[in-house]
């Protein structure tokens, strides 16, 4: 019964994406955590790897008696620990963690690797005139929850030349068009 009541209250709080000004998704942060009584083991579930259990403090209130799960208060709220998400100083390792994109196997994908392993000159002048940008790109991708990828299409698109010009009159880094 316990579970069930879980379940019920996670799926009351569950918001859908929103829309800001720009016209992006923005995905709801998490409803408030609940605390369940400590006299029903059964309705306590493992943590998430970044929340850890809070202390219990002598100041704070007693959960509700029947073990059913009460919303936190202040002085509870104010006692979980949550552990920080510490990026990592790798930007190339912050970008492979945000790889999201599927279906990246084809033969077209596997050509273009070729072609760029076999220059890797060309990849280092890349690197290095993407180093102005790539952070502040990454920065952005993560703040929108956008696939890290993205970020790297640059190097494919003008390798990473704000001024690149195609001759079909694209234009920047990504090679985006007027009328697209």
């Amino acid at each position: 019964m316990a579970a069930f009541a879980l379940v019920m209250v996670g799926c009351a709080s569950v918001q859908g994406p929103q829309s800001d000004s720009s016209g992006w998704s923005q995905v709801a942060p998490p409803p408030p955590v609940a605390i369940a009584s400590p006299a029903s083991p059964a309705a306590q579930t493992a943590p998430s790897p970044a929340v850890r259990r809070p202390a219990v403090r002598p100041d704070a209130p007693a959960s509700t008696p029947s073990g059913a799960l009460a919303p936190l208060t202040t002085a509870q709220a104010s006692a979980v620990a949550v552990e920080p998400l510490s990026a990592p100083a790798d930007l190339w390792e912050r970008i492979r963690r945000g790889f999201a994109m599927q279906n990246l196997d084809t033969e077209l994908v596997r050509d273009r690797e070729q072609y760029y392993a076999t220059r890797p000159d060309y990849i280092g002048r890349m690197t290095q005139r993407s180093s102005k940008y790539l952070y502040h790109i990454v920065e952005e991708l993560e703040r929108r929850n956008m696939p890290t990828e993205l970020a790297l299409l640059p190097f494919i698109e003008s390798a990473f030349n704000p001024q690149a010009i195609s001759s079909a009159k694209a234009m920047g880094m990504w090679q985006f068009m007027p009328a697209t």
